[in-house]
C-alpha cells in the first residue's frame, strides 16, 4: 500500500470523522471507503458524458463491466451499445464456439 500525505479542511475531516464514528472504523479507513464512492461516482458521470467507454469507466471504478453496468442503470443511465453492436458481438461469439 503507498502512503499519501493531503491536508484536509476542518470541515471535511469533521465529516471524515463523522463516518468513522457512524462505521465504527478508523479515519483511514473511513478516507479510503469515501475516495472510493467518489470514484464511482465519477465514473459514472464520465460514462454519461461520453467521456469514456464502459470498459475504462469500470476500471476507474474497480468494477467488472457487468458490475459497472448495474451501477449505471441505478443512476439511470442507460448503456451507449446500439442493438446492432449487441448482434455483431453475438455473431462474433458464435463463430468462436463454432472453432
Amino acid at each position: 500500500m503507498i502512503s499519501k500525505t493531503i491536508r484536509l479542511p476542518e470541515d471535511l475531516s469533521e465529516r471524515i470523522g463523522y463516518r468513522a464514528k457512524k462505521e465504527d472504523i478508523d479515519e483511514s479507513d473511513a478516507i479510503r471507503q469515501l475516495i472510493k464512492l467518489g470514484l464511482k461516482e465519477y465514473a459514472v458521470n464520465l460514462y454519461r458524458d461520453k467521456k469514456v467507454t464502459l470498459r475504462e469507466a469500470s476500471e476507474l471504478a474497480d468494477l467488472s463491466p457487468r458490475e459497472m453496468l448495474d451501477l449505471l442503470m441505478e443512476h439511470g443511465i442507460k448503456g451507449n451499445v446500439t442493438l446492432k453492436q449487441q448482434q455483431k458481438s453475438l455473431e462474433y461469439v458464435e463463430e468462436l464456439l463454432k472453432s
